[in-house]
């Protein structure tokens, strides 16, 4: 007989979930991996974003990351079954992004061997960072409220095309070294002075939306693209992001405050995992929208 306790969602870090909204959820955050100088720290947890973005401002550094391998994703399902008899949901980061979704898949499949009476769902978020955290979070309030997994992934299925990122970036050096930019590398060594705001489109790989020329207009390109990637919503979820860009994501925050005043808007920094391939001075938002049908 099937357990009736609720399915636990699992996301990575990199889906920057807040910590108190997790534990309201009861969602599990499995941290990602992120070696400085080749050191290693758990993002999050021993090596937090002001300190990773201050050493890359003033340092040149090596730094690389690494999602959670097989058997990190094994213990971590094995020990929700084992002591919450509950099924499990992952929500990974995009499989084109990252080796997150594989290793998470691998688990799933050696719990599925084991024969237990839980099982383990994996679904490619086709996202990454805030609109990842964005889907963990809709997926667990759906959970909670009685949906089924088998429903839940359905719905997933066409809220993850209406989940995005648009981001602005002071250099692209970084994701171009960690091999995540995707079709935006054209961009990589113009010679003109160029900020390009980039999105992850629907097959989960970074690509170029605008070019800004002037700082003074990031906020506005980020907030038409917004508008344009939104249309005709019924609910509206934002949450600003930044690498240390403290002052530039308050601005945006209240500029967004201005267009949709009854939404609350949080902030919250670029965890250090997905700041090694932003590099610091970031700036941008992740959306989740519903519409009528």
């Amino acid at each position: 007989m099937k357990t009736q306790n609720s399915p636990i969602v699992v996301t990575g870090s990199a889906a920057q979930v807040p910590p108190e909204l997790a534990n309201q959820l009861g969602i599990v955050i499995l941290p990602l991996v992120i070696m400085v100088e080749g050191k290693e720290y758990q993002d999050g947890i021993d090596l937090f974003p002001g300190d990773l973005y201050q050493k890359m401002r003033t340092q040149k550094i090596e730094v690389k990351t690494a999602a959670p391998n097989v058997g990190q994703y094994y213990e971590c399902f094995k020990r929700i079954i084992d002591q919450q008899e509950s099924d499990v949901l992952c929500i990974s980061l995009s499989g084109k992004l990252s080796s997150d979704y594989n290793a998470a898949i691998d688990a799933a499949k050696m719990i599925a061997d084991e024969n237990l009476r839980n099982h383990v769902t994996v679904f490619d978020s086709l996202r990454a960072a805030a609109p990842q955290g964005l889907l963990a979070v809709e997926a667990a309030k759906r959970l909670r409220a009685g949906e089924t997994i088998e429903d839940v992934v359905q719905y997933l299925m066409d809220a993850r095309h209406r989940s995005g990122l648009i981001a602005a970036f002071d250099s692209l050096d970084y994701l171009a070294q960690g091999g995540r930019i995707g079709k935006a590398a054209y961009l990589v060594g113009s010679a003109l002075h160029i900020i390009p705001i980039l999105t992850i489109n629907d097959e989960g790989i970074v690509a170029p939306s605008t070019i800004i020329r002037k700082k003074g207009n990031i906020i506005p390109g980020i907030l038409s693209i917004l508008a344009k990637e939104t249309p005709g919503f019924t609910r509206l979820e934002l949450s600003v992001m930044h690498a240390d860009a403290v002052e530039e994501a308050e601005v945006l925050r209240q500029s967004l405050k201005e267009l949709y005043p009854t939404l609350d808007i949080p902030i919250s920094e670029f965890t250090p995992v997905m700041g090694a391939h932003a590099g610091p001075g970031l700036i941008g938002l992740g959306y989740f929208f519903e519409k009528d049908k």
